[in-house]
């Protein structure tokens, strides 16, 4: 086939047996995918297909909604199972393998896709990345972070098709650390949750001065943590951020869906080696969570707790509410 979408070969293979599904096997040096197509393929998961074939796809050009994927690989075959229900067959379409590599990255994944009743998606997947700034600019996310590399390894679930993100219904968990990057001072409303990252809305309305520290765009050494969610909350105790100057630690909540938050952010000035020497050594875990792991900081370095600032951030990504949480001088407390 030669076309202005796709270049390449396709075949159709029949079904071995009557109850078979079939499958496809295609090799194209291109193909291009538009929103039209895409709402069309939605909608054709979304109402449930009796039969989804088996699919052996490369396509070496591969671009969607007018951004450009690289190289993508997919190989997938269709199961039937009756265990779920009985006197009903279940379609599984488990995915063996799911590979996209681009310039600045290497997304690879395995998964399922049940259909019929049971229409969910569950993934598992490995993200690493060579330049974290440019392939947020791919997704339309440009100038917000400059640099970076690292890795974003977990598992998602949700209800509905591989092509549509139920985020109220996500679960899942994931790790992610990335290193030597920069946050940018772009617009909150170009990537909302990123801002908040990168401190930039939150040092606007703070009473105490970091702005020399985060309001040109925070340089990191490494941003890494766990993040744990369900039924579209995102849940993290152990997310760290350090620089030069600063250390940011944070836990708490975000819905997805709402671009809502609920955070406890613990800032450290690097007044001396003390804070990322202790991060570097050894990430939070996230059985222990940041509360305790505070308490041995500030028990091994007091000097540290009396610069350390406390915040607590609720509401929307853009426009949150911000409160600085003060706490007792311990030593003043022994004095009197």
């Amino acid at each position: 086939m030669e076309a202005k979408q796709l270049s390449g070969y396709l075949e159709y293979r029949l079904p071995a047996s009557q109850n078979g599904t079939g499958s496809v096997y295609a090799r194209l040096a291109r193909l291009t995918v538009g929103d039209t197509q895409v709402k069309d393929v939605e909608k054709l998961l979304d109402e449930q297909p009796t039969t989804v074939p088996a699919l052996d796809l490369i396509v070496d050009d591969f671009e969607l909604k007018g951004r450009k994927f690289g190289r993508v690989e997919v190989e997938a075959v269709n199961l039937a199972s009756t265990a779920r229900r009985v006197g009903k067959v279940d379609r599984e379409w488990r995915l063996n393998k799911f590979n996209v590599t681009t310039s600045e990255a290497k997304f690879s994944a395995t998964g399922v896709w049940m259909g019929d009743a049971n229409a969910n998606t569950r993934l598992d997947f490995k993200l690493d990345i060579s330049d974290a700034g440019k392939l947020l600019d791919l997704f339309g996310i440009k100038e917000t972070v400059l640099g970076g590399a690292g890795r974003l390894e977990g598992q998602i679930a949700w209800r509905g098709s591989p092509l549509s993100m139920n985020y109220p219904s996500m679960t899942g968990q994931f790790n992610i650390n990335i290193e030597k990057g920069q946050f940018l001072k772009s617009d909150p409303g170009v990537g909302k949750l990123l801002s908040v990252l990168s401190m930039q809305t939150i040092m606007k309305r703070l009473t105490f001065d970091f702005r020399d520290v985060f309001s040109s765009g925070f340089a990191f050494d490494f941003v890494r943590g766990d993040v744990t969610i369900a039924r579209g909350i995102a849940s993290t105790n152990n997310f760290q951020m350090s620089g030069v100057n600063a250390v940011v630690l944070i836990e708490g909540q975000s819905d997805v869906a709402k671009e809502t938050q609920e955070l406890r952010i613990v800032i450290a000035p690097e007044v001396n080696a003390g804070v990322a020497s202790l991060l570097v050594a050894t990430a939070i875990n996230p059985a222990i969570g940041l509360g305790t792991f505070l308490a041995q900081l500030f028990l091994r370095q007091p000097l540290i707790e009396a610069a350390t600032r406390e915040l607590h951030v609720k509401g929307t990504w853009s426009d949150p509410l911000i409160t600085e949480v003060k706490h007792v001088n311990k030593a003043d407390v022994k004095k009197s």
